[in-house]
């Protein structure tokens, strides 16, 4: 075998590898849409309701309930709200109050936590969680898996 002959292989070979890389990588992405930290996939909404941004990240949306990762910034005022009582669920067309906050309290430039429903979240459903008690009501919508 020639050097040259060599050489040509090896290039395939790195040209082969560098496809396999990529194209995984593409996969990864693709797969998770840039979603990491959520087990389903299933993404983060992001609204500005006035000078506040609002950060929620659907975890969980099942027969357990809807658990969703709250942020909430700021760099003009404090956040007071609770986000407990100023969050309702809506799962198709009903419409649930009563969710639970666990998470930093009322005041400062940042808020962070976990909004839970126990409500029944069906395979499927159309999901929105509304907030209010901001400059806006904010509003995100995801699709139950």
């Amino acid at each position: 075998m020639t050097v040259l002959a060599t050489r040509r292989r090896l290039t395939i070979v790195l040209i082969a590898v560098a496809v396999l890389i990529v194209g995984a990588g593409m996969a990864w992405w693709a797969l998770g849409r840039g979603t990491t930290g959520t087990s389903a996939g299933l993404g983060t909404r992001t609204v500005q309701a006035g000078t506040v941004e609002v950060r929620m990240t659907a975890l969980t949306l099942d027969a357990t309930g809807a658990v969703f990762r709250v942020e909430f910034t700021t760099h003009t005022g404090s956040v007071d709200l609770d986000p407990a009582t100023a969050s309702q669920l809506r799962v198709n067309d009903h419409t649930v109050q009563g969710a639970t906050w666990t998470g930093s309290g009322p005041g400062g430039h940042h808020r962070d936590g976990t909004l839970r429903f126990t409500t029944t979240v069906p395979a499927g459903a159309g999901v929105e969680l509304r907030i209010t008690g901001l400059p806006q009501d904010t509003v995100g919508t995801w699709s139950a898996p």
